[in-house]
């Protein structure tokens, strides 16, 4: 399971949020791409990297910030927020990006969503951010009456291959993940699943790993990290200790 530290972007700046709510962010000091840099000495491979107010608004917003980013590291770099066009896709695509993560329009617009794995393949990931098990949508603004579990089935059916599950409640909270809704997930489809929100110690790192689900593949990191709850080196111990 890869540890997967997440930069979230909001006016170029690297914020944290709780529970995805704009009103509730902490700003940290370091730039977007000192920030990716510092996590790629640490030892990461992959980096999360979210335009929030591209996820409000619905087009890119910080794309300038994500350049740097890439620039910056070789780790390889998965984008996500306000992607909802083709264009965004190869856009972000053409500037380096490793992946590209479709939330909104994905989740509401199955076309779409077809269309983009015929078109990019496995450089498509699907982002499922859930509230009480329903998908929500628009920076997390809007829940829907999908289930997280019938979108992850429909990106299988659809030929995805690799989805992130976030639970809204839990993300920024440091509470530790959903354990439950992640096992029982990942029990689900034969996806590969990255875990996301929650985090909050080496031992809820630990919890994820004995679900023992082979296609739990990675986790997400973001606000421990910030906080100095643990250094990303442990978690990358802690995941990978044969790697």
């Amino acid at each position: 399971m890869l540890p997967i530290p997440a930069i979230d972007l909001k006016d170029g700046k690297v914020v944290r949020l709780l529970q995805g709510d704009f009103k509730e962010e902490k700003i940290y000091p370091a730039m977007p791409e000192e920030t990716a840099r510092r996590f790629e000495e640490a030892g990461a491979s992959r980096i999360h990297v979210v335009d929030l107010d591209g996820a409000l608004g619905g087009e890119p917003r910080n794309a300038a910030s994500i350049e740097k980013i890439l620039k910056k590291t070789a780790a390889a770099v998965e984008v996500g927020g306000g992607i909802r066009t083709l264009e965004n896709i190869g856009f972000y695509l053409g500037m380096g990006a490793r992946w590209v993560v479709l939330g909104t329009r994905a989740s509401l617009d199955s076309g779409f969503l077809r269309e983009s794995l015929k078109e990019f393949g496995e450089k498509i990931i699907v982002g499922i951010d859930a509230r009480d098990g329903l998908v929500a949508t628009d920076g997390w603004t809007k829940v829907t009456s999908t289930r997280a579990l019938d979108l992850a089935k429909s990106v299988e059916t659809l030929g995805g291959r690799t989805i992130i599950y976030t639970d809204i409640s839990r993300d920024g909270a440091l509470k530790g993940p959903n354990l439950k809704a992640i096992g029982d997930l990942s029990g689900e489809v034969a996806l590969q699943v990255i875990a996301s929100g929650g985090v909050a110690t080496l031992g809820d790192l630990e919890a994820l790993m004995a679900l023992k689900r082979k296609n739990l593949t990675g986790v997400i990191i973001g606000k421990a990290l910030y906080e100095n709850k643990f250094k990303l080196e442990e978690a990358i111990r802690t995941c990978l200790p044969n790697g």
